[in-house]
């Protein structure tokens, strides 16, 4: 009787624990078997507040995330992982762009010109980074105080 007991026991425990390493991965987003995304790099002049896990649409639709940032002096490269029914392509133009007015910033690809894809891992090169709402004021500040 205790063996049947200790039995039901192991066997409970053991299937709460592969239950919550699948809920754990499952939340995270990690792919175990496989992955069904590519990377491509796109280089910006200005990226703030862009993070990390930003989405990256074209036509308003999620095709992406974007997987990581970092410096490539003086430009921003900015790394995303698409999925693989969506193809990038040559003359695509990447733009930073912010949800709302105060929104959180996303990467927004248009459609250029061309119907040749994008290499896996290549690098778009038609880029418009976030523009600066503080730059654009003290610019008008500075230029009207110059004419004075």
């Amino acid at each position: 009787m205790k063996l049947k007991l200790e039995f039901w026991v192991g066997l409970f425990t053991i299937a709460s624990g592969l239950c919550l390493v699948w809920l754990s991965v499952s939340v995270a987003g990690i792919k175990i078997f496989g992955d069904d995304s590519y990377n491509i790099d796109a280089q910006f002049n200005n990226v703030a507040g862009l993070k990390t896990g930003a989405t990256v649409e074209i036509a308003g639709v999620e095709i992406g995330k974007v997987a990581g940032i970092s410096l490539k002096d003086p430009d921003a490269l900015v790394r995303m992982k698409i999925e693989n029914r969506f193809k990038i392509y040559e003359e695509d133009i990447a733009s930073v762009r912010t949800k709302g007015i105060i929104g959180d910033r996303y990467i927004k690809i248009s459609r250029g010109g061309s119907e040749e894809e994008l290499p896996v891992g290549g690098l778009m090169t038609e880029t418009e980074g976030v523009v600066d709402i503080e730059d654009i004021i003290s610019k008008i500040v500075h230029n009207l105080t110059e004419g004075e």
